[in-house]
């Protein structure tokens, strides 16, 4: 390696393939953390989908009589239910869960009516990172990588 070239012939090509080599070895830091914030964004907005199902599915259930049958019925048309939440709180359907696991999972929950009343607040500080510290961050990951000089 440490050797001329012995077929100059295709220098250019060789020496092209090593500037495109070394461009992608400097960006791996980068892309690494671009991959991260993104992994950060979808789980950030899954846990806002799920918070918002189990608040809306809640909401369904009677306060006294019938909520176990109201539940299964739920339960049953929730692929209905997921489009309602989807529009009452707007709601990117392709942020949803898998529609059977999720089922699967409801069924072996005894009484939704017992998880916790919705913080809105909490919502509310998701969306102020979604939409600001994300930015800050994908800004911070495009200024500190700076183009790798040629070698």
């Amino acid at each position: 390696w440490d050797q001329p070239l012995v077929n100059t012939e295709n220098a250019a090509l060789l020496a092209r393939e090593k500037t495109d080599l070394m461009a992608e070895l400097s960006d791996l830091p980068r892309n690494a953390a671009l991959r991260r914030i993104n992994e950060l964004v979808k789980r950030t907005r899954s846990v806002k989908v799920h918070a918002y199902i189990i608040h809306y599915l809640r909401k369904q259930i009677p306060y006294t009589f019938g909520k176990k049958e109201k539940q299964q019925r739920l339960i049953g048309r929730l692929e209905n239910e997921f489009v309602q939440c989807a529009r009452r709180y707007n709601l990117p359907l392709g942020d949803f869960p898998h529609l059977e696991e999720f089922r699967a999972n409801l069924l072996q929950i005894k009484d939704i009516s017992k998880f916790q009343k919705l913080d809105k607040s909490l919502v509310k500080e998701m969306d102020r990172v979604l939409a600001n510290d994300i930015a800050k961050l994908l800004e911070k990951c495009s200024i500190q990588t700076t183009p790798m000089e040629e070698l």
